[in-house]
């Protein structure tokens, strides 16, 4: 089979001729129908922080059709359509009963080779998908998921002022996730407006570009200062400003992938009485509830996605997309074309 492979910081992926996968015990083979590209996936190949080994394959963000079932699986056909956990837990320490399986306290297991045409899945952590929900939409579970248990953690009131700081995919399925909520009273923090039109599309008519005068702007929109801010940037700074523009006693989500240092002042936070915590991933049920989501609202997800490419053409779609060039939603490589 074809697939991308990260060789070295500074170089493109490489289209690579790679082994057919092989289900072991436990485990499904799918033709990968379409794969995400998240901000992790730059993270992880740019040097900075943990980067991957060379040689590794790329991918988490994914879904397709079963093509192999491996021993022991029950519950599972060829044919079957699907979207899968990237990281699957031993499933029952103590970590493994949060519900998050990156917390596993033994080895987890990583699933991330979705930028492919087949890739292993454990049967154990896949999500079967509604027979009215399109394949071409299976690599949106993913993203929405973390959107979907941070948004459930926070657990706003109809009528919370609510403020979304990056506007990208992310940020995007927090908005999309408050909508089903019906939390309406929500405004779209972003470093500049090359993302407007793309969160207009999911709803997001609400947006402010970051300036001196953006907090009055955010607080005339919204009636005042946000009950909640989610925090979906990921690069430094942004929490300082997060806890400028919350209210007293108001809650911080953060959710942006920031692997460098963010200095803030704990006595701003302490004399705001501000609550600030972080929400890694999602659950199997956040991956249900999205499934079903997409059958109900696919459309509206789907307005993130912004291009759609090959394999052949990912390596520079790739780069492009690190570099911040392009519409700014979500960029699916679709490994057939």
């Amino acid at each position: 089979m074809r697939g991308l492979v990260f060789n070295a910081v500074g170089k493109p992926l490489e289209v690579a001729s790679l082994p057919d996968p092989e289900p072991a015990e436990g485990e499904l083979v799918i033709r990968v129908s379409r794969c995400g590209v998240c901000g992790t996936d730059l993270h992880a190949t740019s040097g900075h922080g943990m980067t991957l080994p060379a040689g590794s394959q790329l991918g988490h963000e994914y879904g397709g059709e079963v093509v192999a079932i491996g021993k022991g699986v029950e519950g599972w056909r060829i044919g079957d359509h699907l979207s899968a956990l990237p990281v699957v837990g031993c499933g029952h320490c103590e970590g493994c009963r949060t519900g998050i399986d990156i917390l596993c306290n033994n080895q987890w297991q990583g699933y991330g080779g979705g930028l492919a045409e087949y890739a292993k899945v454990s049967a154990r952590g896949a999500t079967r998908l509604p027979q009215t929900v399109s394949l071409v939409d299976s690599a949106l579970v993913e993203p929405l998921a973390v959107g979907c248990r941070a948004v459930r953690l926070a657990n706003p009131e109809k009528d919370a002022r609510v403020l979304i700081i990056g506007p990208g995919p992310i940020g995007l399925s927090v908005l999309f996730w408050l909508r089903r909520r019906g939390v309406e009273n929500v405004v779209l923090l972003a470093s500049s407006g090359r993302r407007r039109d793309l969160a207009a599309g999911m709803g997001g008519t609400r947006f402010v570009v970051e300036s001196d005068g953006a907090k009055e702007d955010i607080q005339t929109i919204l009636g005042g200062a946000p009950d909640v801010v989610f925090e979906a940037a990921g690069v430094p700074g942004v929490f300082g400003r997060a806890v400028d523009l919350v209210k007293p006693q108001g809650l911080i989500m953060g959710l942006g992938f920031c692997m460098q240092p963010d200095p803030i002042v704990p006595a701003m936070n302490l004399m705001k009485d501000v609550t600030m915590r972080w929400s890694i991933i999602y659950t199997r049920e956040d991956y249900a509830a999205c499934a079903d989501a997409l059958a109900a609202e696919g459309y509206l997800a789907r307005a993130m996605v912004t291009e759609t490419v090959g394999l052949d053409a990912a390596p520079a779609a790739f780069e492009q997309f690190r570099k911040g060039i392009g519409g700014g939603g979500k960029l699916l490589v679709d490994p057939w074309i």
